[in-house]
């Protein structure tokens, strides 16, 4: 198996002066790389579904989710098809955590929320009545306005989102995206041996179910089946090797699983949406970015 590329982000190209909250808007897509970075991340999807990686874990995610990953963690989401049609749009909110710490440090309540500056872990929420989502809608716009008092109002913002995660990991509702009992050693699998010709049963057999039940708890975890998500974790793959590699095409079919090139090129477009080499010529003419 290819070792999978991690790039890494610094805050420095997000954040301005002392500012330490930047906000986007990203249009997901399978070139973006798996990072990790200095900084903290909350994200929320507001379009389309998908999955977010981290190690070889994928969670779907839908729009009203929320994610909350660490300083250092890695992690990419990718949206759940390739057809630019149906797009996974997402929220992010960067946090310089100890600029931030310092400035509010004496606000008042401050230290209930102070927690969430030094999360270890990644973190899921839903925002089950949308005040999330407008939290986020309008930390996005203030941001991008830069009208008189910008700064005061990102942090009023800011606080107030961090006041509603807190909440909301407080009531202890899980996860909506929790994965079935053995489904998880099932997508361990899939992740490791991805270019291998994994059948049903075998993975049946590594999640603890029989077949029918085993296809039908996939299909309702992902979205997918089990062939078209091998499918997808392989295109990811050819994505990388393409963008980030000299690999000839039949190499980067070979250490995708597939022997055929034709077959593979094929599938390539299907899935991805252009040919292998044309892909590979777009990745590189222009380095991936995060759209505001």
């Amino acid at each position: 198996m290819v070792n999978r590329f991690i790039g890494f982000l610094h805050g420095e190209l997000f954040f301005e002066d002392d500012l330490p909250i930047y906000v986007n808007r990203a249009v997901e897509n399978y070139s973006s790389h798996e990072h990790r970075h200095d900084f903290l991340e909350i994200s929320y999807v507001s379009e389309g579904s998908g999955s977010h990686h981290t190690g070889e874990s994928a969670i779907p995610v839908s729009q009203g989710d929320i994610v909350l990953i660490p300083v250092g963690v890695s992690h990419v989401f990718r949206p759940g098809s390739p057809v630019p049609t149906r797009p996974l749009i997402v929220r992010n909110c960067l946090i310089h955590t100890d600029k931030l710490a310092g400035q509010l440090a004496g606000w008042p309540g401050f230290a209930a929320l102070a927690p969430f500056l030094a999360q270890p872990d990644i973190r899921y929420y839903r925002d089950r009545d949308g005040e999330c989502g407008r939290l986020f809608h309008r930390l996005h716009l203030e941001y991008g306005a830069r009208r008189t008092a910008r700064e005061a109002a990102l942090h009023m913002l800011l606080l107030e989102l961090l006041i509603q995660l807190h909440r909301l990991g407080e009531e202890e509702v899980p996860f909506a995206a929790a994965p079935p009992a053995g489904m998880e050693a099932a997508l361990r699998l899939m992740h490791a041996e991805y270019a291998a010709p994994l059948s049903t049963a075998t993975l049946a057999a590594n999640a603890g179910l029989g077949e029918r039940q085993f296809q039908r708890l996939f299909a309702k975890y992902t979205g997918m089946t089990p062939l078209a998500y091998q499918q997808t974790l392989r295109m990811q793959e050819a994505c990388r090797l393409l963008r980030d590699t000299d690999c000839k095409l039949a190499a980067v079919a070979a250490a995708t699983g597939y022997q055929d090139i034709s077959h593979f090129a094929a599938l390539f477009k299907r899935i991805v949406g252009s040919a292998p080499g044309q892909y590979r010529k777009q990745a590189r003419a222009q380095p991936a970015q995060r759209s505001d």
